[in-house]
Formats: structure tokens, sequence, C-alpha cells
């Protein structure tokens, strides 16, 4: 089974790194991210589109047209995760971070290769 993580995110355009999250998917085999697109009004939502595109069956995204209450958004990336993916547990947050993602990414692909 595979552990989900949702990510809302708001007019994050300019801190999302496509090679980090490339990356972190390519790398992090039994995670399926929900990115949850909530309202913004830069660029966000085709950045992430374009992402989603190389990784169909591990990463899904969700858009709000209008900006909601992060609960509110996580919880809709709740249930469309439950509903469209075989996970058994899952993880919210309301910030993208790269680094954060980089390092992980960095220790299972040590993990991967011993």
């Amino acid at each position: 089974m595979k552990s989900g993580i949702i990510i809302t995110l708001y007019n994050k355009e300019k801190e999302i790194k496509k090679g980090v999250l490339e990356q972190f998917i390519a790398v992090c085999k039994n995670i399926h991210i929900c990115l949850v697109n909530n309202g913004s009004t830069d660029g966000t939502l085709e950045a992430i589109n374009s992402i989603s595109e190389k990784f169909i069956d591990r990463l899904s995204v969700v858009s709000i047209r209008n900006k909601k209450e992060d609960e509110s958004a996580l919880k809709l990336g709740f249930r469309f995760l439950m509903n469209n993916a075989s996970v058994s547990k899952v993880i919210l947050s309301n910030k993208l971070n790269m680094n954060e993602l980089q390092n992980i990414s960095e220790i299972s692909s040590t993990l991967n290769s011993n």
C-alpha cells in the first residue's frame, strides 16, 4: 500500500521547483501526492499540471476555483485521494517546502541504492 501526501498551494508558482518535485516522485515510488491548487491567480495550476502529466499514476492535481480556508482545501484533497488512490496513510500539509522534498529524495535514493 502507498502513503499519500496532500499539499495545498496558493500562488506558489515561483516556489515550485519542477526538478525537485519530479525527483521526489521518481525516487519515492510508494507515495502518491495530491497537490491542491487553492484558487491560485498566478501560474501555479499550469506548473503543477505540467508535472502531473509525467506521473499520472502517482501525482494527482485538484483545483479549487475560489480560495478556501486551508482546512477545507486539505479535506477536499483528502476525499479525492481516498476515492482515487490506494493509500493506507496520509500526510497533510499547507506548506510546500522544496528543501525538505529534496532531502527526502536524496535519503531515499541512497537507501534504495544500498
